[in-house]
């Protein structure tokens, strides 16, 4: 199978991996729906993609703005959920609500999408989740990312099953070069960043977000593959 003609919609598709994901499809002859909140953003990622991107905007813990920007995409082959969101700090200290503010984007931001969409997906098409390296390489004052990331791979599991012969897979990301989706960093902050990442990977160094895409593309493109995390992390679990 071959993403050539695909339509495909990704949510945080304006930067970060979902941007390269989407710069891959398009390379290979797809569309693609970008779908996040900020519409500049949104607007000069779908421009630079080209013709065979356009772009909704919605948050997706909005449900009804999801739910509506997705039936606007009409007709698809695959999802992509790339939109996220992040919390740190010690277990006892993170506000509750901050840690429900996670699971609001990041589980079921993507439960939402995958609900919306998957009734219209053809038999041969799929789902891309996102999970993450903390779910398998827990560390000190990210708890919140093991809970949500552990949530998505066992969602993963059950519904490879539930909605076969539709395609339900995720991608593990490892520390990849677009921490926050691409939001600014101190240069002190990223400098220190990319080294811990190159310290701890067993490749030493840093992903980047078009060999994050790079797994992704496989995920949808492998008609023979379901129920798995990929993990794309250099080494690092």
């Amino acid at each position: 199978m071959t993403l050539a003609g695909k339509r495909v919609a990704i949510t945080g598709g304006s930067g970060g991996i979902g941007a390269a994901i989407a710069a891959e499809v398009v390379g290979r002859g797809g569309t693609v729906t970008l779908i996040g909140r900020t519409e500049a953003r949104l607007k000069e990622a779908a421009a630079d993609l080209g013709p065979r991107a356009s772009y909704l905007v919605a948050d997706v813990s909005d449900g009804a703005a999801l739910d509506s920007a997705l039936e606007q995409a009409g007709p698809l082959d695959h999802l992509v959920t790339a939109a996220a969101g992040g919390v740190a700090g010690p277990f006892a200290d993170v506000p509750e609500d901050a840690v429900r503010d996670l699971f609001e984007t990041k589980f079921w931001g993507q439960y939402r999408a995958v609900r919306a969409v998957l009734p219209r997906l053809p038999s041969d098409g799929s789902v891309l989740l996102f999970s993450g390296f903390l779910y398998r390489k827990p560390a000190v004052g990210l708890s919140a990312f093991a809970a949500v990331n552990g949530a998505i791979e066992g969602l993963v599991k059950a519904l490879a099953v539930e909605a076969a012969p539709v395609r339900i897979n995720a991608l593990s990301p490892g520390r990849i070069d677009t921490l926050g989706g691409g939001e600014p960093m101190p240069d002190d902050a990223r400098r220190e960043y990319v080294a811990m990442a190159g310290r701890e990977a067993t490749l030493g160094r840093i992903g980047t977000a078009a060999e994050a895409a790079h797994g992704a593309v496989f995920l949808l493109e492998s008609s023979y593959t379901t129920g798995v995390t990929l993990d794309v992390d250099g080494g690092l679990r």
